[in-house]
């Protein structure tokens, strides 16, 4: 069996009990460790699966490049749907498992992974986690959306026709991976004081960082793991 194990925005304990369930259980857990130019870095994920108390030698670790070039990362992405396919191949009994941060089905890298690994005839079962923006928004309190209220999430990229459109609308906007749109972002706020702006860093993580003040917004440098929350007043 080939799992896509959902953990979660950052917080063990914001992981279902299903997921939980089923790392325990797990022959093989193939885990993500983010590289850049400056080296490897820490695995926010496995270090998730430890303080759970799944054992070391059930986690095996995978390079993943992050950069705005995704030829790295795909290339990652094939090498591990491959060493998956050999193991379920040689080991039909096994339960395998790959993780990923936040929701699988939800801008995860799960879809590139999935699609190798079905193409070789294989069957993968997902396990939902907790989006990101669900969490950001539960610092909040209140409702993302309610009633006749609509939610449109943006990437981190979008042309200005697109970007325009958002702000100018009634509705909430969610925008992921913040240092793809950092300028834009800063931009907007200036442009449209009448929104509510909430910015969220490495949310559940230890290096948490909420503000709804449109000021140090501006003064940060956006991270990879940012997001921004933009409603009507």
């Amino acid at each position: 069996m080939i799992y896509f194990v959902s953990l979660g925005p950052g917080d063990p304990e914001l992981i279902t009990l299903k997921a939980l369930h089923t790392l325990q259980r797990a022959d093989c857990i193939y885990t993500p460790v983010p590289t850049t130019s400056k080296g490897r870095h820490t695995s926010k994920a496995a270090e998730m699966m430890r303080s759970l108390g799944i054992r070391e030698e059930q986690i095996q670790l995978y390079d993943l490049p992050m950069s705005k070039d995704r030829d790295g990362a795909l290339e990652a992405y094939t090498l591990v749907a491959d060493e998956v396919v050999r193991r379920q191949e040689s080991e039909p009994e096994a339960l395998l498992v790959i993780v990923a941060e936040g929701d699988c089905g939800f801008y995860s890298s799960s879809a590139y992974i999935g699609e190798h690994i079905e193409a070789r005839g294989f069957t993968t079962h997902q396990l939902c986690g907790v989006p990101a923006f669900i969490a950001c928004n539960s610092l909040l309190g209140g409702q993302l959306v309610q009633l006749e209220e609509q939610c449109t999430v943006i990437p981190g990229s979008a042309t200005q026709e697109e970007w325009s459109r958002a702000w100018q609308s009634p509705h909430t906007i969610v925008v992921m991976k913040g240092s793809l749109c950092e300028a834009e972002i800063k931009e907007a706020i200036q442009r449209y004081p009448e929104r509510r702006w909430h910015y969220f860093e490495f949310v559940g993580m230890p290096k948490e960082f909420v503000t709804s003040d449109p000021e140090e917004i501006q003064g940060r440098t956006f991270p990879y793991f940012s997001i921004i929350i933009s409603k009507c007043r």
